[in-house]
């Protein structure tokens, strides 16, 4: 038998050829699938907020609607007591983005430290309020009465806004300095007339201390200056590290995008949303629904945000909590937010 040994090494070479070309093949799809698998595995970010309307309203829907799993994102809410014990934790590392209120936030940049803002959570100005006794109708009828006030907050802010937007003698009532649960106790006893607080703990005392409104950082009560009169602003923000945003930058889009889609659930479904919130902060459904009108929920980046945070490193500072002032633009980064949606950030 006449063997072509030619032909024989010919074909053996094209069989090699082949075979190489489906093992490159193979680890090609093989790359490919990876690619994919690590594409759809949920990214774990750990996202700190207090348990609070104001500030953790649309991590609390997006996790219950699931708008999280649906972004690849395994995401825990972490519940903290205050600001100060979320800042720790994100300082320590355990705690990836938080969303608090803006003083605890403007006092660690000012440690300095590389945090940074990447979104609004709300607008809560709404939310500041001066509950009064039903027998108080203007601000002079507080003359020589107990008013209890949170000394370096939101709440003594609140009162400096109303000193100088009404004309308010500051002299003519005895300021007592107490934390708002305690305010409300003791506005409830009858131990103090009048309390500066937000939501919820504003509608709590109301309630259980037969109060009303008398002007918030928004709007006046107060009779024949009824209306809408924004006197002081108040915000919550969204806040990473400026390493965070440069390491994980999908990771914090996603969370943008969560959110926006909590946002607008909150907006154009109130009921549904006022039921997952109350049940989740434990109030009751009314209640909630008063705290949800008094916040506007916006990611949104603007000169207004802007002007409020200058606003409070002032105050800060003036009360030597701040060795300086923080100025909003050296600290906001709008870029994960324009990427997003560029029509939220119009801050200049």
């Amino acid at each position: 038998m006449n063997i072509d040994v030619r032909s024989l090494r010919e074909a053996h070479q094209r069989f090699a050829r082949g075979v190489a070309r489906t093992v490159s093949l193979c680890a090609t799809l093989a790359a490919l699938a990876a690619a994919i698998a690590s594409a759809q595995a949920q990214t774990k970010v750990v996202l700190g907020t207090a348990k609070d309307p104001n500030l953790g309203s649309q991590l609390v829907i997006a996790r219950e609607k699931g708008y999280f799993k649906d972004a690849g994102l395994d995401a825990e809410i972490k519940y903290f007591p205050s600001g100060g014990d979320l800042a720790a934790a994100f300082v320590g590392g355990s705690v990836q983005m938080g969303s608090a209120g803006a003083t605890p936030v403007t006092i660690l940049r000012a440690r300095p430290y590389p945090v940074v803002i990447v979104a609004r959570i709300s607008d809560n100005s709404g939310a500041q309020q001066v509950i009064v006794k039903q027998n108080i109708k203007t601000l002079n009828d507080l003359a020589g009465k107990k008013m209890a006030v949170m000394r370096g907050t939101g709440s003594e802010a609140l009162f400096n806004a109303v000193v100088k937007a009404y004309g308010f003698d500051p002299g003519k009532v005895e300021i007592v300095n107490m934390a708002p649960a305690e305010m409300v106790q003791a506005f409830t006893r009858g131990a103090v007339d009048a309390i500066s607080v937000w939501e919820p703990h504003a509608t709590n005392a109301r309630k259980a201390g037969n109060g009303k409104a008398l002007v918030t950082a928004t709007r006046s009560f107060i009779p024949g200056r009824e209306g809408p009169n924004r006197i002081h602003g108040e915000q919550a923000v969204l806040f990473t590290s400026q390493s965070f945003v440069k390491e994980q930058p999908a990771t914090v889009r996603a969370v943008l995008g969560v959110l926006q889609k909590a946002t607008e659930f909150i907006d154009k479904n109130k009921p549904e949303a006022i039921a997952i919130l109350a049940k989740e902060f434990g109030m009751d459904p009314a209640d909630m629904a008063d705290v949800v009108s008094g916040n506007r929920y916006t990611l949104s980046l603007d000169d207004e945000m802007a002007g409020d945070l200058n606003r409070l490193s002032d105050f800060l500072v003036a009360l030597k909590r701040l060795p300086a002032p923080v100025r909003a633009a050296d600290w906001i980064e709008p870029g994960p937010l324009r990427a997003l949606r560029p029509d939220l950030v119009t801050f200049k």
